[in-house]
Formats: structure tokens, sequence, C-alpha cells
């Protein structure tokens, strides 16, 4: 599965393109959780404003030629971890999820960069798949949760090499 997955970054042309695939990934988690601060919710110069940032790099994520999602990476100003970098966000299209794509993704990003020692991501605690998932790739909880709505928590993971 390795050598079938690519991370291609996007062009800033392609910013429509990568915008319509987070909508398309995000609207289920929106649809159930109703959380206004959902990656669904963002507007297109949102998504171009997080593009623009030097410390940050959208990838996406292609397996066997089709574009099947993206990842964002990078560092925030705010995080005095000087190796340190965040997913966020990641996700591919409903069609392709649970194909262990993500998990391979994951991998690829931490291979593109071998001299971090702490990477961070924030994952809804209700959806078990997720947490699984960056469990599965040596993540671990830290940090309190973070209430959204009633039906919705936020958790924070990170994993230090």
């Amino acid at each position: 599965m390795m050598d079938r997955i690519k991370l291609e970054e996007v062009r800033e042309d392609e910013i429509p393109q990568l915008y319509d695939m987070q909508i398309q990934s995000f609207m289920p988690l929106y649809e159930k959780y109703h959380d206004e601060g959902s990656p669904a919710m963002e507007t297109m110069e949102r998504v171009r404003s997080r593009f623009m940032q030097e410390s940050r790099k959208y990838y996406f994520i292609v397996k066997d030629g089709a574009r099947v999602g993206a990842v964002n990476i990078g560092r925030k100003a705010s995080d005095p971890e000087e190796s340190c970098l965040y997913i966020s966000p990641v996700f591919i299209l409903p069609k392709y999820q649970n194909q262990g794509i993500g998990y391979v993704t994951i991998q690829k990003a931490f291979a593109m960069h071998p001299d971090v020692n702490v990477w961070k991501l924030d994952t809804i605690l209700q959806e078990a798949g997720n947490c699984h998932l960056y469990e599965k790739c040596g993540f671990v909880r830290v940090g309190e949760e973070h209430v959204i709505n009633e039906n919705m928590t936020l958790v924070e993971y990170e994993i230090r090499k």
C-alpha cells in the first residue's frame, strides 16, 4: 500500500479542488455534530489563507493516480517547540475512507520530516475510528478535552520521536 500512495504538493491554482474535497470530506461530520468550527464550514478564503502561510504546506493524497484526500502539515507560530509539526486538517473523501490511506499518509508525512521530534493533531473524541488511527500511528492523548457542544468533544494527540 505504501507505494500506491503519494503526497503531492498542492499548487495555488488547485485550491478550488482542495476546497471542494475538504467540504465533501467533512460534511458528514458537520451533519452529525453541527460544529460551526468544522472544516466543512470554512470559506475558500480561509483555506487559501492557510495555504499561503510559509510555515504550512498542503498535499493531495494520491492513491493509484486518483486524488483521494489532502493533508496540511506545518508549524503554528504560537507553538514554542521549534521541531514540532501539526497535521491539520487531514481528510479522505468518504468513498476512500477505511482503506488504510490515512495510516499511510501519516507515515509518509513522518518520512518527509525525519528531523521533527513532535507531531500534534486534534480529533473528535466521539469518532472512535479516528482515535484508533492516530493511536495506531503512535500518537497518545495529551492535554484537556475541549467540549464543542453536547455531542462533540475535541481531544489533542501528539507523538514524540
